[in-house]
Parts: structure tokens; C-alpha cells; sequence
């Protein structure tokens, strides 16, 4: 005869049919959701959640550094667009001309974001890459190589900066599903035993 399921079993069954259906993008409610948790793991995802629509608030205001960022690299780029175009056209005077000025507001735009974006975390989390360069990787003369705003509906967004850490909250129930269940699921630590080895290795030799 099988034996009965334990409450902790019981538990760790529903918490997995929960996170089938949430990765399946259906909806588990608040209500059924706490149930499951508990009351300080739903609040741990209540806080969770409040954080992440922060972000997204902190998402519709750009400080003035990256607006200006934005405003100098969209001028750069497009400079070097019809710079392109002439030399495409056999404009070859007129191209080295615009080619030239694009250099020039590319240049300005690397002292810019060197001097007032790069090293500040803050600003640094709304760009999609790295925006510190040295003499082996500093662009040279192409939107291609600076790092775009990661608000931009450009192709070169690489994502990042807030982005990678911005959920919907489908998946931060998701992670508060799978949160519980590594709880439940995880060895106990044996402190004792943990304590033994801690001291055998701080023992003299």
C-alpha cells in the first residue's frame, strides 16, 4: 500500500503544478499564490514586485547626462549617415567634408560620456554595454561602437543595464515559485558537523 504524502510533499506538489502553469504564461492569483508560499514568503514577493515597478518608474525619467548622451549620439549618427551616403553616390569631396565632421561629433561624444558618464554606476545602468574604453577597444568613428540607451529602439541595443534585471510579474512569481521550492527541497546543513570541519581546518599544523 503507498504510503500517504507528508505536508511538506503535499506542498512541494502544488508549488511545482504553480510554476507549470505561471511558465506557461497562465495566471496564478495573488490569493492562491500566498497560500502557497506563506505570509513572508509572499510578502518577500510582494517586495519583489514593488521594487521592479520602481525600476520601471525610475525607467520614464532619464537623468539629464543620458538625455544629452542620447541627443549628441543621434547627431553623430546621422552625420555619419549622409557622409556614407555621398561616398555611396561618388561624392568623394563632399564625403571626406561630412566624413570629417562626423569624426569630429564622435570624438566630443567619447570625451563626453568619458567625463561624465563612465565610472558612475547610476548612469552607467542605462546604457546597454561597457562605457569605459581604453587605446585597445575606443571606437573609432561609428555609432556602432558606442553604447546605445538602453530605451532605444535601435537594432544595436544590446539590452542590459536595467533591463537585465527588470521581470514582469509573471516571472517574479515565478522566481518567488521556484524560491520556495529550493527551500523545500534543499539538504539540511549540519551545523555540528559544519563546526567540526571549520575547526579541523583552523587546527595547527
Amino acid at each position: 500500500m503507498a504510503s500517504r504524502m507528508t505536508a511538506d510533499e503535499k506542498r512541494i506538489s502544488k508549488l511545482n503544478s504553480a510554476l507549470d502553469k505561471l511558465r506557461r504564461k497562465e495566471n496564478v492569483q495573488n490569493r492562491q499564490l500566498k497560500t502557497l508560499l506563506g505570509d513572508e514568503a509572499y510578502a518577500r514577493f510582494e517586495d519583489d514586485w514593488r521594487e521592479q515597478q520602481e525600476m520601471r518608474e525610475d525607467l520614464k525619467e532619464k537623468p539629464d547626462e543620458i538625455i544629452e548622451y542620447e541627443q549628441r549620439l543621434k547627431e553623430a549618427t546621422f552625420a555619419y549617415s549622409k557622409a556614407d551616403s555621398a561616398s555611396r553616390k561618388g561624392r568623394r569631396k563632399a564625403a571626406k567634408k561630412l566624413f570629417g565632421a562626423s569624426d569630429t561629433l564622435f570624438e566630443r561624444l567619447l570625451e563626453f560620456l568619458s567625463e561624465k558618464i563612465a565610472g558612475d554606476h547610476l548612469l552607467e545602468m542605462w546604457l546597454d554595454r561597457d562605457a569605459c574604453f581604453d587605446a585597445s577597444n575606443a571606437p573609432v568613428g561609428s555609432a556602432d561602437d558606442f553604447p546605445c540607451v538602453i530605451t532605444s529602439r535601435s537594432l544595436r541595443n544590446n539590452g542590459g543595464g536595467y533591463l537585465d534585471i527588470i521581470q514582469t510579474i509573471n516571472e517574479t512569481k515565478i522566481a518567488a515559485v521556484e524560491r520556495a521550492l529550493d527551500e523545500l527541497t534543499s539538504e539540511p546543513v549540519d551545523d555540528s558537523l559544519m563546526a567540526e570541519r571549520m575547526a579541523a581546518f583552523l587546527k595547527p599544523r
